[in-house]
């Protein structure tokens, strides 16, 4: 019986591609390698952290500049995914969870190690840290 149960989790396993695909988007991405290296401000920096913990407790996310977005699902979409959100413009509020707002955000792979966000093309940033920290 438990070489049925694992047979079928490493069927399952490899059938679901987008969720593979999926944890590949986690990273810090930017459009432009110059803005990957920017430290404040407004730019396109995006971190996506589909595993991220804050506190302790699981607290996926898509954060950018004053754009502080919990992921509230997961829909695979292609080779992408379609996340269902809810952003707050401080991050004070994202803790809270006060005067958030309702959005997706859709990531696919691009070309050549890109990451599409919303079908615009990102690029890897190369960062020290995989979790952001406020």
């Amino acid at each position: 019986m438990r070489n049925v149960i694992t047979i079928a989790s490493i069927i399952f396993v490899l059938t679901t591609p987008s969720l593979q695909a999926a944890e590949t988007f986690d990273g810090l991405w930017a459009k432009t390698q110059k803005e990957c290296l920017n430290k404040e401000g407004p730019d396109s920096r995006t971190f996506i952290g589909l595993g991220n913990v804050i506190g302790g407790k699981p607290a996926p996310l898509v954060d950018q500049y004053e754009n502080h977005c919990r992921i509230e699902r997961r829909t695979p979409a292609g080779e992408g995914v379609t996340l269902t959100v809810t952003c707050f413009e401080f991050w004070e509020y994202f803790t809270k969870g006060i005067e958030g707002r309702k959005a997706t955000i859709k990531l696919s792979p691009g070309l050549n190690g890109t990451l599409k966000i919303d079908g615009e093309p990102y690029l890897r940033c190369k960062a020290k840290s995989g979790r952001i920290k406020h």
